[in-house]
């Protein structure tokens, strides 16, 4: 039961700090829109993500890993497509120098948002689920 409240608490969180950085997610609402599409996003994660997984076991065999990003963006759609009040949108980075260190401005397209959206909140909930088991 722990285990299921962490994993709830840590995805509303991913989702809600994820609509904070990455302007490529949208949420329509308010803290309970959140709640809620962070209890689907657990859901999601705890039931198909694993069903998933034993599904692409041999493409992600061959592809070394990879499939497991792509599983993720799965999932992430699936939220968009069961919560209409998460959507995921295209957007521009607008760009960053610093010292010398430049990059340009890159324009998002649906997929290429997905799929920024997706890492941002895998790197997020994974962090905090690897910073609490230490």
């Amino acid at each position: 039961m722990k285990y299921i409240l962490r994993v709830f608490l840590f995805n509303t969180f991913a989702l809600w700090i994820t609509t904070e950085i990455v302007p490529g997610i949208r949420i329509q609402g308010d803290i309970l829109t959140t709640l809620l599409g962070g209890g689907i996003l657990s859901i999601l994660m705890l039931i198909v993500k694993p069903m998933l997984k034993i599904l692409f076991i041999p493409f992600n065999f061959l592809t070394f890993g990879i499939a497991g990003l792509f599983i993720n963006v799965v999932v992430i759609y699936l939220l968009t497509l069961l919560f209409p009040e998460i959507q995921i949108v295209p957007f521009t980075f607008p760009g960053f120098s610093w010292q010398g260190f430049v990059i340009p401005s890159i324009k998002f397209n649906y997929f290429g948002s997905l799929l920024a959206v997706t890492g941002a909140i895998t790197l997020i909930s994974h962090l905090l689920h690897s910073v609490s088991e230490s």
